[in-house]
């Protein structure tokens, strides 16, 4: 009687174990695709805005640039001008900007990957283990009681 109880909990434990660890390989595989969705999402924003952005610095760059160069009387001057502004821009970039844009970066893809509203596998787990153990020691006392 005693040895087919513990039968019977091995048994339970082992469906419980195999259900866990396809819960598991299930949950890492929507994390997976959650995570690849929204850098997916982040880059086709980031190419839309991006090129629309670039159209309009373009449009306002030629603009500047030829009216620079009637200020000046010369075009090639105006847009002399707005090529040194780039630059002396891109030098700013090269020089103070790279830590900059770095860190934001990490932050902003990490930010993706790193929810805080995800259960870690490791917490759910843990309380599907203690669930687990409360009914035992619940199945456990009803058997003594009878």
């Amino acid at each position: 009687m005693a040895f087919k109880s513990l039968t019977d909990s091995l048994y339970k434990v082992v469906a419980r174990l195999e259900d866990y660890g396809l819960s598991t390989v299930e949950y890492y595989k929507l994390w997976l695709f959650k995570s690849f969705m929204k850098g997916a999402i982040s880059l086709v924003n980031l190419l839309v805005y991006g090129s629309l952005s670039l159209f309009v610095m373009l449009f306002i760059s030629v603009g500047a640039a030829l009216w620079l160069g009637t200020f000046f009387e010369n075009a090639f001057v105006g847009f002399f001008l707005v090529g040194g502004f780039y630059g002396i821009l891109l030098i700013f970039m090269f020089i103070f900007g790279r830590k900059l844009i770095e860190r934001r970066l990490l932050y902003q893809f990490s930010r993706l990957v790193y929810d805080e509203d995800d259960l870690e596998p490791k917490h759910a787990a843990e309380k599907e283990i203690e669930e687990f153990a409360a009914r035992l020691r619940k199945d456990a006392l009803n058997k003594e009681t009878t």
